[in-house]
């Protein structure tokens, strides 16, 4: 009986600092970011990151492939560009003087766009007759 008892108290004194470890180790992870929200005109777009000006201020945020994008017949185009075999991009649905608002995650000195809405865009050039 001894022995059993000197066995785990043994196992346990080593495996303590696996356990310590562990322990701190999820303590010292990163609470989930907030999601926040900007609007505004977009003044600037290109394949990896929208710049929006709002009434205060402007903001650079970077897109990826995570990124979603909410755009007046953007299901249609984006199904034809599938079709296609092209690579979808956020040029295609999102152009400068678009009024949009962005969800995104501050990251420190990176703002990540999470979803970008649009609003209303520019208005449409005259159909010719």
């Amino acid at each position: 009986m001894k022995r059993v008892l000197s066995l785990v108290l043994g196992v346990l004194l080593l495996a303590a600092p696996g356990f310590a470890q562990a322990a701190k180790g999820e303590k010292a992870k990163p609470a989930a970011s907030k999601t926040l929200s900007a609007s505004g005109k977009v003044s600037a777009v290109t394949t990896d990151s929208v710049t929006v000006k709002g009434k205060d201020a402007e903001w650079t945020f970077s897109v990826d492939k995570a990124t979603t994008v909410v755009a007046k017949g953007g299901s249609h185009k984006m199904g034809a560009m599938k079709a296609d075999k092209k690579p979808t991009v956020i040029t295609e649905f999102v152009s400068v003087g678009d009024d949009v608002t962005v969800k995104y995650h501050d990251m420190g000195t990176m703002k990540h766009a999470a979803t970008v809405t649009v609003k209303s865009g520019m208005p449409a050039p005259p159909k010719k007759k």
